[in-house]
């Protein structure tokens, strides 16, 4: 049984690797294999899908001084994440660890993915080395392997079993499990009531900004396409030149839409040093002939103030829509103004970390010079999220969280007492 669980566990971590790097690497033999790029090579294919890999990983690609088209390139560092690839692959990692979660050797079936896993990243991390692109050799091993391990483990331990595991009851999962609900249980008064509310809260107003961005990035692709479209016909791109230029903006879709949110927030983003993105006006440099960066807005906005209320009503309307999870919350506080302002500055906190979360993964650093800093800054980001927020969801917390009654049998104790 030991065998047969470390034997799924390196079957799950193959399904994964399976989705993040052959994937792209089928795409780009492709591409190689009807294209004939000059300079290209079985080689080079698996060079630039192991950088792909990596770098949805988290881990930077560094580039070292040379010449791009007789032009003096200095060294520097690319380190944005493809937000929709990285999704993807940690999904993959999610649901492997599901399928896992049924093991009874469940540690055992752990240790067989991690090794695969560590495995490939090593494999993975010395094929993407050349004298002019390489990655750092502890990054390339130690960054895959330790995401990977930890959906993996949050996947085995949250999710429920799916798949063709045995379905039996994991010893290790139920210890797991139970340590963390032992750890909640013991938490302050204070704090234990305010948990599940501001988590449902605070994610509910992210979740409702990001879904506005969405919708607003989808508007500017409507009403920019014509540019959109010529910045595609002034590349010159091949059909399968075309496809792969699709498929990496896909990838960074996420990115922009959590741009958005920060846009949302007032604080803005930048495409370059010394640019701006924000409701209050456009100020851009030159941008990378990057096809969908023509959808952004130029110039000043008179409306685009109007836009600073979104995260303001996401919040009202996310803690009105809490009331039914906050019984334990308004049992807990004695007084409708303290009830209403530990929630609202919970839900505040928790939305300010997950924007910062956001706007940290969203942006980096895609080339030399101004093109170091690309994306929002995401302490500032946080910290107005934190106050916006915060201060919607006290407003709305005096109706979701205001206690229903006194306690007649707290009451009653104290009056014996006395």
């Amino acid at each position: 049984m030991r065998i047969k669980a470390i034997g799924q566990g390196a079957l799950q971590a193959s399904f994964v690797i399976a989705v993040g790097f052959v994937g792209v690497f089928v795409l780009n033999l492709v591409v190689w294999l009807f294209e004939q790029t000059t300079g290209s090579s079985f080689k080079t294919v698996t060079q630039t899908s192991a950088r792909i890999w990596l770098n949805a990983h988290g881990v930077p690609l560094h580039f070292s001084a040379g010449k791009v088209a007789g032009l003096s390139v200095p060294e520097y560092i690319f380190d944005l994440i493809p937000l929709g690839f990285a999704l993807l692959i940690g999904w993959s990692m999610y649901r492997a660890g599901r399928r896992l979660s049924g093991e009874s050797y469940l540690g055992f079936a752990w240790g067989g993915a991690i090794v695969i896993y560590l495995g490939v990243a090593t494999a993975l991390t010395s094929a993407a080395f050349t004298k002019s692109i390489h990655v750092l050799d502890w990054q390339g091993v130690f960054i895959p392997t330790a995401l990977f391990s930890a959906l993996l483990i949050i996947g085995s331990v949250v999710g429920d079993p799916i798949g063709f595991t045995d379905q039996g009851s994991s010893p290790l999962r139920d210890r797991v499990r139970d340590f963390f609900i032992r750890t909640i249980d013991r938490l302050p008064w204070a704090i234990k009531p305010l948990l599940a509310p501001a988590l449902r809260a605070g994610t509910g107003v992210v979740l409702a900004m990001s879904a506005v961005s969405a919708v607003l990035v989808s508007l500017l692709f409507l009403l920019n396409w014509v540019e959109v479209i010529r910045l595609y016909q002034s590349l010159q791109l091949s059909l399968f030149g075309t496809i792969t230029v699709s498929f990496g903006q896909l990838a960074l879709l996420p990115n922009v839409i959590a741009l958005g949110n920060s846009w949302l927030t007032g604080v803005g983003f930048s495409v370059g040093e010394g640019s701006m993105v924000s409701p209050l006006g456009t100020e851009l440099g030159p941008l990378p002939a990057i096809p969908m960066l023509a959808a952004l807005p130029v110039g000043a906005n008179s409306f685009g103030i109007v836009f600073i209320l979104v995260p303001l009503l996401c919040a009202f309307g996310a803690t009105l829509l809490i009331k039914s999870h906050t019984a334990e919350l308004r049992f807990a506080y004695a007084s409708a103004t303290s009830a209403a302002i530990a929630l609202g500055v919970a839900i505040g906190f928790v939305a300010a970390v997950e924007m910062w979360i956001l706007a940290d993964f969203s942006g980096g650093s895609i080339g030399p010079g101004r093109m170091a800093t690309v994306g929002a800054n995401p302490w500032l980001v946080a910290g107005v999220t934190f106050l916006e927020v915060t201060v919607a969801a006290i407003l709305a917390a005096f109706f979701s969280a205001r206690p229903d009654a006194a306690d007649a049998e707290l009451i009653q104790r104290t009056r014996r007492i006395k």
